[in-house]
């Protein structure tokens, strides 16, 4: 599976190691409330990426200086079922962990 950039979201703050803690911390709190088994790790060689995967779906949240850049990769069958809902609601999900962990201060409409 091919990885695909599919969302790109402007920070006004860089990841540092309290955010880092921030958004570890806000993952493992949607990860018990998800029904399925959620599992993420930092990149060993690059400390600005962090795997999330959530069979069958991998993702890549990559923090960089003024952006955090959201890549995803999925069978075909899965990418199917990933309606605009879902999409928004995942955009959504992560303008809410970026708000929360202090990488912006507000968060965008809509």
């Amino acid at each position: 599976m091919k990885m695909e950039k599919i969302y790109e979201f402007p920070i006004e703050k860089p990841l540092t190691a309290q955010r880092r803690k921030a958004v570890e911390k806000y993952i493992s709190a949607q990860a018990e409330l998800a029904d399925q088994e959620l599992v993420y790790n930092w990149d060993e060689d690059d400390s600005g990426v962090l795997h999330i995967s959530a069979s069958p779906v991998v993702v890549q949240v990559r923090f960089q200086k003024s952006i955090v850049e959201l890549h995803a990769a999925a069978p075909l069958w899965a990418r199917l079922l990933f309606t605009e809902k879902k999409k928004t609601e995942l955009k959504q999900q992560i303008e809410t962990l970026l708000f929360e962990a202090k990488f912006i201060t507000a968060r965008a409409a809509g």
